[in-house]
């Protein structure tokens, strides 16, 4: 990647030159031409003349019509770059050869030829000039030695000072090309980690890629992703080059919300630039026992709120270039619209799998996470996990009773109060109506009659409601009770009728009539 970009740079650069030299052709090629008609005077002849009045012509045309000034400055310009000096050489002949006033403008073919082929090549060119100087003096008769040495010695400096410049532009393009091209694979490079940092939807994903971006694109022996805690610290969540003794000991003095040193970060949301902590006290403590001796953090933000940084530390006093800066900015920023991403992303998954009224889940998750759960069990042998139904005794009379919001009153109590008794893998759902169904995972059939007797009980204990409410629950394990989850759901679901039909506010598992 990098030895083809080094190509494309120094491929447009040549087209550049090459660019460049044939405009600067078309704007002094009217001078030379106007030039050249002053120096023929009234000592040409018709053919001279009309040379010069038809080389005017062109060069007007190349400097004025568009489409001529196209086809002299690109697909036709090695054409004209020839003919200047051919007329130049053919005139120079016509007004005196070595005698011409026209000699200067040779430094054209010269300076062509030191582009294009350099030293070797501009000797070439001078050489045949001098000739063609000469071989024109000899026929006109004028010949000297003196004004030839003057006169090819002023083009022989121009084509050796032309080559000399000529090569150290290249050999600073050179340097240029080779920098912009590294800077250009670390860009790309860099946007590719930060598309990864992206793609991801959940945070600590986003947080681990971000710090492994760090890694393969700053120069630092250590880095931590942090996060601000309910009370305000800053905790350490991820990192590199942290040993598990300096962890700890940053963690009995943690940074937090009420750090002067975070001033910067908490109310201008700017990085914080610290190339020696001795010169703090409040990083003196806080870094006690770590090898931390200059710190820079990056603020992560949500919302306008800062939620954490990006911390990159170091053992040794050190400076941090604007360019690091820059890319450590722009690594903060795009881990901060990632994270801003995942939440919104959570929060609209969350809304689209639970339940408007009670917040547990809602029928479509169930059904999903029981496919899942049962196709998991059953690759086991040795697993097992159940399922609870339960539903309302006498809710219809509860609604008509006491009304609909109060149902609905009840229904979030119930929810609540369910959610506490579970343990936190399962997952409880809104089933349809007052009934609710809980998935026990890794469950066996003694352990969901013990939930389920617990859930019965809780329940009934609730007093906050306008009368007493009881449930029946039904329970089902599989594999004891079925092989599939169209058969678990039909088990426990006539589990919870034969509880219902047989006296209700109670736990049933099977015994059916």
């Amino acid at each position: 990647m990098l030895v083809k970009v080094k190509q494309d740079l120094i491929r447009n650069r040549n087209v550049a030159f090459i660019n460049s030299l044939a405009n600067i052709r078309i704007n002094l090629a009217i001078v030379n031409a106007i030039i050249i008609a002053i120096a023929l005077g009234t000592k040409g002849t018709m053919v001279d003349y009309a040379i010069v009045a038809g080389y005017l012509l062109l060069s007007v045309a190349n400097l004025c019509v568009s489409w001529i000034r196209d086809l002299a400055a690109n697909k036709l310009r090695v054409l004209f770059l020839i003919v200047d000096p051919l007329i130049t050489v053919y005139m120079i002949f016509r007004t005196g050869g070595i005698r011409s006033e026209l000699y200067p403008f040779l430094f054209i073919p010269v300076l062509v030829s030191a582009i294009r082929f350099r030293y070797a090549g501009t000797m070439l060119c001078c050489s045949i000039l001098t000739l063609i100087l000469v071989g024109s003096s000899l026929i006109n008769d004028i010949f000297s030695w003196r004004i030839l040495l003057i006169k090819t010695g002023f083009l022989y400096l121009v084509g050796i000072l032309s080559s000399v410049v000529i090569e150290q532009t290249y050999k600073v393009t050179e340097d240029v090309s080779d920098q912009l091209a590294k800077k250009n694979d670390e860009l790309q490079r860099l946007n590719y980690h930060l598309t990864e940092v992206s793609a991801s939807s959940d945070r600590g994903q986003i947080l681990t890629e971000t710090l492994r971006v760090i890694q393969a694109n700053v120069d630092t022996p250590m880095a931590a992703m942090m996060i601000f805690d309910p009370r305000g610290e800053l905790k350490i969540v991820y990192s590199f080059g942290w040993e598990d003794e300096w962890l700890h000991n940053y963690q009995n003095y943690p940074l937090s919300k009420y750090s002067l040193s975070l001033a910067r970060i908490l109310a201008f949301k700017k990085p914080l630039i610290c190339s020696d902590i001795d010169k703090h006290t409040e990083l003196i403590k806080t870094f006690e026992g770590t090898p931390v001796q200059s710190l820079f953090a990056f603020p992560l933000i949500i919302q306008q709120e800062v939620i954490g940084a990006i911390m990159i530390t170091d053992v040794q006093v050190k400076t941090i270039s604007e360019a690091e800066i820059q890319i450590l900015t722009s690594i903060a920023n795009q881990a901060s619209i990632a994270i801003q991403n995942a939440i919104s992303l959570n929060e609209e998954k969350k809304r689209a799998d639970t339940d408007g009224l009670t917040g547990l889940y809602n029928r479509r998750y169930f059904n999903e996470k029981l496919e899942d759960l049962v196709y998991e069990t059953m690759q086991d042998a040795d697993s097992a996990m159940s399922l609870i139904m339960l539903d309302v005794d006498n809710f219809k009379k509860y609604n008509d009773t006491y009304g609909h919001p109060a149902g609905d009153r009840l229904l979030k109590k119930l929810a609540r109060v369910i959610s506490e008794v579970v343990r936190e893998e399962d997952i409880v759902a809104r089933y349809g109506g007052e009934e609710i169904a809980v998935i026990l995972k890794k469950c066996h059939n003694e352990l969901a009659l013990e939930i389920a007797e617990r859930i019965r009980s809780s329940v009934q204990q609730i007093r906050d409601l306008e009368c007493p409410i009881t449930v029946s629950v039904g329970v089902g394990t599989l594999p004891d009770h079925a092989k599939d989850s169209k058969t678990l759901l039909d088990f426990t679901d006539q589990s919870l009728y034969h509880a219902k039909h047989t006296g209700k506010n109670k736990v049933c598992c099977g015994v059916f009539s």
